[in-house]
């Protein structure tokens, strides 16, 4: 049996192909590991191949099939006396199974990604005065099961290295929900992990491919890069080239975190850049707000990006931000995220005020 490695290291992100491999440090379980595997291995088409205590898998179907009938089958103690590893050199950490066993509001995250238990609702963008131009595409439960924060699932999936799976099929929810309730010609503003798509061409090709079949026009698209990502990744520039020449914009947070942050976001030129909420709640009030919006505003222009101020929820701040020139907003005055668009998003906010 290898040593344990520490159970803070999270696995490598899981890709559509790759290995795994198992060992055992109570062998009473395995013959039940292995039960498990020969059944979603003889189901699975060819797809997911048993060579001894190493699976070979040749899309995540099956892949996601195994870690959630392990999930179901398997006692506490067995998910923890067995270890997996993806090969990848001797060094590759063996963990406990259990780290791939996790788990949301009693569901494990195989189960949500495998089955898509999970929808897009729809927050509406606009002008300072109220004419909607999108909406951000946001991850939420289907209306028929148990609440989750989107937050915790992600970072569930991050330790038990599906987060780019997830990622993924989050992504085609959202092009396939805006698809079917948005016209051509308002953005959908989807976001998305760049981590996901480092050195998986695979994995962008998808998107793309989820973009063409709804027959969705690639201009209607706005990837954002979620707020936990950095924006000095060395990658991260070829993933932006890569969107742009199919046609898709490109949105990232401005998280104020200094020059880095600044240098990133002149060298990625996003099309957007979303001007947090902790900048805007009482900004009409806040001279230190106020110049933080001024350089924002500044700096974007250079490159020719838009600002987008969320979180905006109060008349006086959107007053505030339409005086400034912020060109588009978002937030609970313009109406909260929901299953369906709003039918006049413009109805939710005041008539703008004369100079």
């Amino acid at each position: 049996m290898p040593n344990p490695i520490h159970a803070n290291n999270r696995p490598a992100p899981f890709r559509d192909r790759g290995a795994v491999e198992f060992a055992a440090e109570d062998w009473a379980a395995a013959p039940r590991l292995r039960r498990i595997v020969r059944d979603i291995a003889d189901s699975s088409e060819g797809s997911l191949i048993l060579e001894k205590n190493r699976l070979r898998y040749e899309n995540s179907r099956p892949l996601l099939q195994l870690i959630h009938r392990l999930t179901a089958d398997l006692l506490p103690d067995e998910r923890r006396s067995i270890r997996f590893r993806q090969p990848g050199g001797a060094d590759a950490a063996w963990l406990p199974l259990s780290v791939l066993c996790a788990a949301v509001g009693g569901r494990s995250v195989s189960e949500y990604i495998l089955h898509r238990c999970f929808t897009a609702y729809l927050q509406p963008i606009v002008e300072p005065g109220g004419r909607p131009v999108g909406h951000e595409c946001l991850l939420r439960p289907l209306p028929e099961q148990a609440p989750f924060r989107p937050a915790e699932l992600f970072a569930q999936a991050r330790e038990a290295g599906l987060h780019s799976l997830l990622d993924r099929e989050a992504r085609r929810t959202a092009i396939r929900v805006g698809s079917s309730l948005l016209p051509q010609g308002l953005k959908r503003f989807v976001n998305f992990l760049p981590s996901s798509l480092y050195g998986d061409e695979a994995g962008v090709e998808d998107t793309f491919e989820a973009i063409r079949g709804t027959g969705t026009d690639p201009s209607d698209i706005v990837f954002e890069v979620v707020e936990t990502e950095p924006l000095d990744h060395p990658e991260l520039p070829a993933v932006f080239e890569r969107c742009r020449r199919e046609g898709i914009r490109l949105a990232a947070d401005d998280a104020g975190a200094g020059y880095a942050t600044e240098e990133a976001i002149a060298r990625l030129r996003p099309d957007y850049v979303k001007l947090d909420r902790r900048f805007v709640s009482g900004c009409e009030a806040d001279p230190k707000k106020q110049r933080r919006i001024d350089s924002l505003l500044e700096r974007a222009a250079r490159f020719g990006g838009v600002v987008l101020a969320e979180g905006v929820e109060r008349e006086a701040e959107r007053e505030y931000l339409r005086r400034a020139g912020v060109p588009l907003l978002q937030g609970y005055l313009f109406g909260p995220a929901s299953p369906v668009p709003a039918a006049n998003p413009a109805a939710y906010a005041p008539p703008v005020l004369a100079e």
